[in-house]
């Protein structure tokens, strides 16, 4: 076996890292444009995003969901 080839599980294991980044990525993009965290909030939910891997970036986008659900309008997007 070549050292220099990946193998499938090196090709999995980046597969699910990309994919936490992108998630990550994402969630931290919709953070930034919600209209209400600000100051305190924003930063202890950017930081939940960034260091919580899959778990952080899923459950903002449940609170969010939930907000937009219940009305709350610090977490809508359309300000």
């Amino acid at each position: 076996m070549n050292p220099l080839l990946p193998t499938v599980l090196d090709g999995a294991a980046m597969s699910v890292c990309i994919f936490g980044l992108l998630l990550a990525l994402t969630a931290l993009a919709s953070l930034i444009r919600a209209a209400s965290p600000t100051g305190w909030h924003l930063l202890a939910w950017a930081l939940v995003v960034l260091l919580v891997p899959f778990v952080g970036p899923m459950s903002w986008f449940a609170v969010r969901l939930r907000g937009r659900r219940q009305g709350v309008r610090y977490l809508d997007d359309d300000a």
